[in-house]
């Protein structure tokens, strides 16, 4: 959120369950709203200028959240008149182009193997995107991970390989500084080592 900050931009977020305060500076509003009801997606975008989407899957969560939840993303964003939308996800959703690295192949296909509905969800939710008139990007990664480390730089391609692991840092960071990028409009670029 600092990155968000330093931008210029008025954050809110958006979260699924009752998080402590603590995890939001003062400065931030939090708006409460299950991805999968439209009203309280349209309630928590009100008033943006742009969404940025980090949905990931917990354990029970539904299949299909992500493009469940980007299908009312989309219809919010149409009816509130907001074009720009970053969305981050996997590496496993793959596009023609994409160079993955052995690692990645490998990583990729033990979640195919245990966690298929995960990938499907990643390609969906992007299809969902690619069916939409938003000025959209997805920033795919392989794997997150935390890191305090100050992130000064970072690197986008087309199409990997992927570095190893991504920090939730450098994804807000990317996410954040691609939100008046048109560059990658239409694109899925991969966070690189």
């Amino acid at each position: 959120m600092n990155c968000a900050r330093a931008h210029g931009f008025e954050v809110v977020a958006c979260v699924h369950r009752d998080r402590p305060n603590k995890l939001f500076p003062m400065d931030v509003a939090v708006r409460k709203a299950n991805i999968l009801e439209y009203a309280g997606v349209r309630e928590a975008i009100r008033g943006s200028d742009a969404v940025i989407s980090v949905l990931g899957h917990v354990k029970g969560s539904d299949p299909l959240m992500q493009t469940k939840g980007m299908v009312h993303v989309v219809s919010a964003m149409k009816e509130a008149g907001i074009k720009r939308l970053l969305s981050l996800t996997g590496t496993g959703a793959r596009v023609s182009g994409d160079k993955p690295s052995v690692l990645d192949k490998v990583l990729n296909y033990i979640v195919v193997r245990v966690d298929p509905e995960r990938i499907h969800d990643g390609v969906e939710h992007i299809n969902v995107l690619r069916g939409s008139d938003l000025d959209w990007t997805v920033v795919r990664v392989l794997k997150l991970g935390k890191s305090n480390k100050e992130i000064n730089k970072y690197k986008l391609t087309a199409g990997g390989p992927a570095e190893l692991l991504t920090s939730r840092k450098k994804a807000a960071r990317v996410l954040v500084d691609l939100v008046n990028n048109k560059e990658y409009a239409g694109k899925l670029p991969i966070i690189s080592g």
